[in-house]
Formats: structure tokens, C-alpha cells, sequence
């Protein structure tokens, strides 16, 4: 049997099956629209001037800024902030000259064993020395290794992995064994060695560690206050430094008991305390490794 097909209806006419297609009448402003999108083409980016788009603009400027509210902060906390921000701002700014904080390379860290000892105790030692000489707050440095190592001169942080070597010679070889694409924290006062050390070991050394960490320290304590200088170090976030701070202070409390340096920091008691007893088990230690 045969199928007939329908013939096929010319190039541009419509079937005739289907209704008459209707047509909307050329609209006057379409052509006026084309004229002036291709005009602004041409002149290319001056076309868009700020008077084109002076609504945005408005928005712009009509968006409130925002703000805190002063009643959130008591009176006593901004009047104490208000006066360190006065003390600091009137302190004559030291000289740029970073490469005095950067400790001389000495050759190999077997060469300066001399200085160290024990882990825990040379770390100590190494810490109320640094203080002495840099004319640091008594306890601070000491603080601040507690929070950082437990106090612990060959202590690392090898991509978020802690490890604790007991002897010069195992911590250096790690070090030195870490990836390069791996951050690594090391020694007494957790100096950044793919940073500031850049393949030598003498962060692992407490007394070099521990001067570099006080030289640093008190510079920018002289220059903006003991608890900026604590942000600065950690690399915190300015909201980030009343924790630092109340962290710092627990641990004060056993290198340096009755220290009033951030006495008017409003702290966790609770937290406080619980910092303060795991920075006395190790500072026990290191006391004890120096008897």
C-alpha cells in the first residue's frame, strides 16, 4: 500500500492548516532604543557617566552606616580603654629596623645545645632571662610560652599535628624532614619557621627563640600596649584580643602571681581558672626540672 505524503508548503509561507500569523505594528521607540544602546557602544565606558546613574548613587548614599550602640559597652571598660589608647598614642615610635630581632645564624643547632638542658626547663630559663633584658613585664614572656609550647623548648605544630621531641637532635630532624607546604610552629615561644626561620632551626633554641619573642614584644608594647602586642603575636583578629588577653592573664597568674598588668580586663573566672591550673601543671614541671 502506498502512503502519500503531504507535499512540503515553499520556503517562508506558513502551512495552510495552520491560522494567518499575526504580526504586532513596528513599535517607533524599539528603533529609538537600538539607536542609543549602539551610540553608547561606540563611545564606550565615557557614555556611563555618573550622571547616567544618579539613582544608584542615591542608594548609595542613603544606606545608613552602622553602629554600636555606646550603651553596650559600660562606661568603666571605655573610659579604661580610652586612657591606654591616650597613654600608647604618646609614645615615640622606635626605629624600623626589624633585622635587630632576628637572631644571628650561629651554624648548627648542635652548636647551641649549651644553652639548652631539659626541655621544659630551658624554655623557663630562657623566658625570665628574655625578660630581664627587654625590659618585659615580669611573667609575660613566661605566659606566653605556657600558652603557646606547655613550655617546652622542642614543642611543634606540624600542619595542626603536635609533637613534643625530647631531644635537640629528633626535633631538628623533624623540622627539617616537615613539607614545605605544611605551616609549622616551633619551639619554646611557637615561632612560624617556614616564615621567619626559613630552613635553619633556631627557633628550636630556647634562648634565641625566646630573645627574638622578646625583642619583637617589647616593641610593640612600648608602642601600643601590652594587649595589642598580644594580638599582634598570636595574629588575631582585634575582637579576638580580650580572649587572648584573659588567656595570658590565667597563666600570669602562676609565672607572676599578683601581677595587676590586665587587672582591668572583666575575664571568665571559671575559664580562668581551669587555664590557670593546666598552666600550673606545667610550670611545675619546668620548675621541677631545674632543681
Amino acid at each position: 500500500m502506498k502512503t502519500e505524503i503531504a507535499p512540503r508548503p515553499p520556503q517562508g509561507l506558513r502551512h495552510p492548516a495552520l491560522p494567518p500569523r499575526v504580526m504586532d505594528p513596528p513599535s517607533p521607540h524599539r528603533g529609538i532604543a537600538i539607536v542609543t544602546l549602539a551610540a553608547a557602544l561606540a563611545c564606550g565606558p565615557l557614555a556611563f557617566s555618573a550622571e547616567a546613574r544618579p539613582a544608584h548613587a542615591e542608594r548609595k548614599q542613603a544606606r545608613p552606616a552602622a553602629t554600636v550602640p555606646s550603651a553596650a559597652t559600660p562606661a568603666k571598660t571605655r573610659h579604661a580603654r580610652a586612657q591606654r589608647r591616650n597613654q600608647y598614642a604618646r609614645a615615640p615610635r622606635l626605629p624600623d629596623r626589624p633585622q635587630d630581632f632576628r637572631p644571628v645564624a650561629i651554624g648548627s643547632f648542635a652548636a647551641s645545645t649549651m644553652f639548652q638542658g631539659p626541655p621544659r626547663a630551658a624554655c623557663l630559663d630562657a623566658t625570665r632571662r628574655a625578660e630581664q633584658i627587654h625590659g618585659l613585664p615580669p611573667g609575660l614572656l613566661g605566659a606566653i610560652a605556657l600558652s603557646e609550647s606547655g613550655m617546652h623548648a622542642y614543642a611543634m605544630n606540624i600542619g595542626g599535628r603536635a609533637v613534643f621531641p625530647e631531644s635537640p637532635e629528633a626535633a631538628a630532624a623533624l623540622l627539617r624532614a616537615a613539607s614545605r607546604s605544611r605551616n609549622v610552629m616551633a619551639g619554646c615561644m611557637q615561632v612560624n619557621a617556614r616564615l621567619h626561620a626559613r630552613g635553619e632551626t633556631w627557633p628550636l633554641d630556647a634562648r634565641l627563640s625566646a630573645d627574638w619573642a622578646g625583642g619583637m614584644l617589647a616593641r610593640w608594647g612600648q608602642e601600643h600596649g601590652w594587649a595589642e602586642a598580644l594580638r599582634r603575636w598570636h595574629g588575631a583578629s582585634t575582637g579576638a584580643t580580650s580572649r587572648l588577653v584573659c588567656r595570658v592573664r590565667a597563666k600570669m597568674e602562676v609565672t607572676h602571681p599578683g601581677s595587676e598588668l590586665f587587672g582591668d580586663y572583666n575575664c571568665n573566672t571559671g575559664r580562668g581558672d581551669r587555664t590557670r591550673r593546666n598552666g600550673e601543671v606545667h610550670f611545675n614541671n619546668a620548675h621541677g626540672e631545674t632543681i
